[in-house]
C-alpha cells in the first residue's frame, strides 16, 4: 500500500471513532444521581403562586372599584348638568327681567350758543 491509501484509511476511521464517541455520549448511557430538590426554589414557586392568586384578587378588587368610580361619576355628571341646566334657565329669566325693566334715558335738549365762536377777520 502506497502513504496516502493508509492515510485515507487513518483518517476515515478517525471520523468513524468521533461519531461513535459522538452517538455514545449523546445516549448518556451512564446513571446520573437524582437531583436534589432546591428548598429555596420550592418556597420561591410557592411564594409566586401566593402572589399570583394575591394579584387576581387585587384585580378583582380594583374593577370592582372602578365599576363603583364610574357609576357614581356619571352620577356625578348628570348631577352637575341639572345644575348647569338651572343656571343658564336664572340666567336666562333674569336677563329677561332686566330687559323688561329697563329704560332708556330721556333725552335733554341743550339750547345754549355753542362754547367757541369762530370770527372771520
Amino acid at each position: 500500500m502506497t502513504k496516502h491509501v493508509v492515510r485515507a484509511y487513518a483518517a476515515a476511521a478517525a471520523v468513524l471513532v468521533l461519531f461513535l464517541a459522538w452517538a455514545v455520549i449523546s445516549a448518556n448511557p451512564w446513571a446520573t444521581p437524582e437531583a436534589k430538590v432546591d428548598q429555596r426554589l420550592t418556597a420561591l414557586n410557592t411564594r409566586e403562586a401566593a402572589l399570583r392568586r394575591e394579584a387576581v384578587q387585587v384585580q378583582r378588587l380594583v374593577k370592582r372599584r372602578e365599576t363603583v368610580y364610574r357609576i357614581r361619576l356619571a352620577s356625578r355628571n348628570r348631577q352637575i348638568a341639572q345644575i348647569e341646566q338651572a343656571h343658564q334657565r336664572d340666567v336666562a329669566v333674569a336677563r329677561a327681567a332686566a330687559a323688561r325693566a329697563y329704560t332708556a334715558p330721556s333725552v335733554s335738549v341743550v339750547r345754549l350758543p355753542a362754547v367757541t365762536v369762530t370770527r372771520t377777520s
